[in-house]
């Protein structure tokens, strides 16, 4: 077989901010807080929406949309492409490469064998969903939260101990061992289709969480819907299972409260759960983008107050998501944070006073 040099014109042709928007980058303008965290008061990265190019000023990273997408879902090559084609139904012939520089230096090479490793087709490969099957066997195979670095976590952001036992977050402590263990019980192909590892041609080669990492299940009645994942090491620090369209976090707490009751929607996993701990009814989004107009019949029972962070990134969250619920004539109220803060800082700050 004679590889060609891959032809990326159909990706470039895909604006910037557009892929930006779909990683839940959160532009303002042509500006962003990076990605990668360090940040969180004045937005570093730049766009430059006429070359199709990304600089961060803080960190020094930069590069072109595929680059973008590399670092912020921290994968290689040959995964970007595929998140291309899921995402932007992009179809680039995908060469045997590991990385973009690979791929810039590629040339006809002869002929070789390539052996069959997946019944999975091409097609198949871009499909990708949610397993709770899978997902809930995996967080009854994790234990609870007790090593350091989960424990000051939990800690800095006003979670209890008891409080995460309850909401059910664990540690995963061997990804490799655990990655083993679920290919043996549900095979190869459905474990790569639930989004949980990367991999090629449908077999799974590692977990998207690849050290320690504090797990966060989703739950409805007795099922895990969903897993977000905190990493410990390298960037992005939160990682979600695969082409699986985001879910509400928490949703099931609006079961139990009567007509009128107080309901905070904020940004985040670790915001919702210091709520929680403070006795406060609260939903998580992951990114206002992932925030669905079905979802506000939800909450039109409640009495609902938005919770963004203290930042720029807060402010595109409260607008956007505020929208939803003014477009269907439900009135919601907010609560402004403070500077370069979020609803874990505070409440973990609160705890230090008392």
């Amino acid at each position: 077989m004679v590889i060609h040099k891959i032809d990326l014109s159909s990706i470039k042709q895909i604006p910037i901010l557009n892929v930006a928007q779909r990683l839940d980058i959160a532009v303002r303008g042509k500006k962003a807080i990076c990605f990668c965290g360090h940040d969180k008061r004045t937005p570093s990265l730049s766009f430059v929406p006429n070359k199709n190019f990304w600089k961060c000023f803080g960190c020094g990273k930069g590069g072109d949309e595929i680059g973008l997408v590399t670092e912020v879902l921290g994968c290689d090559f040959r995964t970007a492409l595929e998140w291309f084609n899921r995402e932007f139904s992009v179809n680039v012939r995908q060469p045997r490469i590991s990385s973009y520089r690979d791929a810039k230096r590629l040339r006809p090479k002869k002929s070789r064998v390539v052996p069959k490793l997946s019944p999975i087709n091409q097609h198949e490969q871009s499909k990708f969903m949610a397993d709770p099957e899978i997902y809930s066997w995996l967080i009854s195979k994790c234990g609870d939260v007790s090593n350091t670095p989960g424990l000051e976590y939990l800690k800095t952001h006003g979670i209890p101990p008891n409080v995460a036992n309850k909401f059910g977050v664990r540690e995963l402590r061997e990804p490799a061992r655990a990655l083993r263990k679920m290919v043996e019980q549900w095979g190869a192909e459905r474990v790569f289709r639930s989004g949980l590892s990367w991999g090629e041609h449908g077999i799974p080669e590692r977990l998207i969480w690849t050290s320690y990492t504090l797990l966060f299940p989703f739950r409805f009645s007795d099922q895990v819907m969903y897993i977000q994942g905190r990493l410990f090491k390298g960037e992005p620090k939160y990682l979600n299972p695969r082409g699986v369209p985001k879910p509400l976090y928490n949703v099931y707490r609006l079961r139990s409260l009567p007509m009128g009751s107080i309901v905070h929607i904020c940004e985040g996993v670790p915001d919702a759960l210091a709520l929680e701990a403070q006795r406060l009814p609260a939903v998580a989004v992951l990114g206002a983008s992932s925030f669905r107009a079905e979802w506000v019949d939800l909450f039109m029972r409640y009495d609902v107050v938005l919770m963004p962070d203290g930042d720029r990134g807060g402010d595109t969250f409260l607008k956007t998501i505020a929208t939803f619920f003014t477009n269907r004539g439900k009135a919601v109220r907010s609560v402004r944070l403070p500077e370069g803060k979020d609803v874990s800082d505070v409440i973990a700050e609160m705890g230090k006073r008392t």
